[in-house]
């Protein structure tokens, strides 16, 4: 009888390969990011097809139709799929502040533009304690990849997010340093303390009213970073008035009412194309629910896999939220999920938010499933956490 027909043989096998600290997964783990990497690279030409700063163009070109009389949530732009005629979608008060862009030379609004939320995404990578060397790498991942060429605003908001749920810790390494950026701990703080992170959360839903949830999970362990948050909020809106007027919100309001429309294509597969908008809509409303109730050093993960749950309206850059959770699973649990989501399927894509949420919720039972842990740090707490 050979070795590999003995009884027991493979026992051993298997349970090297999931040891996060041997060589059989150190090696598995490798083969799997060179996969992810390869993944990623072949959907770099569909991307370059694109227009660059499409995203951009959108709100300067309602800007420059308001400032001149015109309509900039146009109803008929719900006929396009593609191109910088699709609807803007933005909130009035914002309006004022593109219009002096306008008269600036459009390509160097553009690139500027581009080239600053490239530096944002990579400050964020590192807020996230991944590794310089690893950053372009993960800027090449196709979620971050398509917001990086429409520049979409969300790669701000992703910024903001990271920046009030982590602290920067040491890198995020495929060994022998795993990733040690856990959440902050939201204990009392100054009254500046208070205003940042309101500040913070506010950002993450400023221009997209759906993202709101960063800011009501505040109402709890921080009431008066929440207040703030809203109050600089309102404050922003009031501010705006005199040039933006009240009705033109009304107008707003109904271009978000004909975007939440189901058939239209461009909104991206969301919850509810998989088990309709009735039930994908108590789903979001259980999410929403449930940020009152999440505590401990997970806590911007779960507020990251609601956000993406929650969403009207998903694209790659919006599942970047889910980045957080997928980070502190073991490497080759989070690079599989990362390749489910570069292969850009709806399937896939929520197959990964799916694995996500239970790993992350298991983990705790099941110590195994999170990332190794360096236990030579002080108190065996990791460095970089508050």
């Amino acid at each position: 009888m050979t070795a590999a027909l003995r009884p027991g043989y493979w026992v051993p096998v298997v349970r090297s390969v999931f040891d996060q600290s041997g060589p059989a997964n150190r090696q598995l783990r490798r083969g799997m990011a060179v996969l992810l990497v390869l993944a990623s690279v072949m959907t770099l030409p569909i991307f370059l097809t694109w227009v660059p700063g499409t995203d951009l163009e959108i709100p300067l070109l309602a800007a420059s139709r308001w400032s001149t009389g015109g309509q900039p949530y146009v109803a008929s732009s719900f006929a396009l799929t593609t191109g910088t005629g699709l609807p803007f979608l933005y909130p009035p008060w914002l309006l004022p502040l593109l219009v002096p862009l306008t008269y600036l030379p459009r390509s160097i609004v553009l690139w500027t533009w581009l080239v600053f939320v490239t530096g944002v995404s990579a400050w964020t990578c590192r807020r996230l304690s991944v590794p310089w060397r690893m950053v372009p790498l993960v800027l090449l991942w196709p979620p971050f990849m398509e917001g990086l060429v429409v520049g979409n605003v969300q790669l701000l908001q992703l910024a903001a997010f990271a920046a009030l749920f982590f602290v920067p810790g040491r890198s995020w390494e495929p060994q022998p340093r795993p990733l040690t950026s856990h959440d902050r701990d939201f204990g009392p703080r100054t009254l500046r303390g208070d205003f940042l992170d309101g500040f913070l959360a506010a950002g993450v839903g400023a221009l997209k009213y759906t993202q709101f949830m960063p800011l009501a999970w505040l109402l709890r362990p921080r009431l008066r970073a929440a207040i703030s948050g809203g109050i600089f909020l309102a404050v922003v809106v009031v501010a705006m008035l005199p040039f933006t007027g009240i009705g033109i919100y009304r107008d707003w309001l109904d271009q978000l009412g004909r975007a939440a429309d189901p058939s239209w294509t461009p909104a991206g597969p969301t919850l509810s194309v998989l088990i309709g908008r009735p039930l994908a809509t108590a789903v979001a409303v259980v999410a929403v629910g449930a940020m009152f109730f999440v505590r401990g050093r997970d806590s911007g993960a779960w507020v990251g896999i609601a956000l993406v749950v929650a969403a009207p309206s998903l694209h790659g850059y919006g599942i970047l939220f889910l980045l957080p959770a997928i980070l502190v699973l073991r490497r080759d649990l989070a690079i599989t999920l990362a390749f489910l989501i570069a292969r850009y399927n709806i399937y896939t894509w929520w197959a990964a938010v799916i694995v996500a949420a239970v790993a992350l919720a298991a983990s705790n039972r099941f110590p195994e499933l999170r990332v190794r842990v360096d236990r030579a740090s002080p108190g065996g707490i990791p460095p970089g956490s508050r």
